[in-house]
């Protein structure tokens, strides 16, 4: 408890760096909610940075591996890395293309999930707003394989934006609630 108290009386010191990050990434979120294209590409090239880096890991790893078939395993899993990284960085609209399309499924799957995790648990208090946020995640998915591929350029860069703009919010709450501790 006395910890717990020592530690919000120092982050109560750092509460303008909460805001000013806050402030950040709410004016970096709107930037990328006007600029979705553009925030759609450098998303892509941010995935490819990483992914090629996997690849390049995974490939040096696969030659500190005795076997021949895991050696070759992880070799293959790594050029894979490297091939789909680099194609970011050569056509990513294709590739927003199918991460949109992936988006789509995976949001489809978890509003089924949340809406049948719901009904299995209609005994829970306030079980409705797992059924409505299954039922939104539903739909979000439906509208965005609806709309794909076209839809795929700017995306992205909405829910880029739309992630800053949260997390920006929150470390500003979370900067006004320590201040004014």
């Amino acid at each position: 408890m006395i910890s717990d108290i020592n530690n919000i009386n120092a982050l109560k010191q750092k509460s303008g760096w909460f805001i000013l990050v806050g402030i950040i990434l709410i004016i970096l979120g709107c930037l990328a909610l006007g600029y979705q294209f553009i925030a759609t590409v450098f998303s892509v090239y941010f995935i490819g940075s990483l992914l090629v880096i996997a690849g390049v890991a995974q490939a040096l790893h696969s030659f500190s591996i005795k076997g021949f078939g895991q050696s070759a395993l992880w070799a293959i899993m790594g050029v894979l890395y490297i091939f789909i990284g680099l194609l970011s960085f050569f056509q990513p609209v294709t590739v927003s293309s199918a991460l949109t399309l992936v988006i789509s499924f995976l949001l489809i799957m978890s509003g089924f999930t949340q809406i049948f995790a719901a009904f299995n648990n209609r005994n829970l208090p306030s079980w409705g707003w797992v059924l409505t946020s299954g039922i939104i995640t539903l739909i979000l998915g439906l509208i965005i394989i609806g709309g794909w591929p076209y839809d795929s350029l700017w995306v992205l860069g909405m829910f880029l934006g739309i992630d800053l703009v949260f997390q920006g919010w929150a470390y500003v709450a979370i900067g006004l609630a320590l201040k004014n501790r």
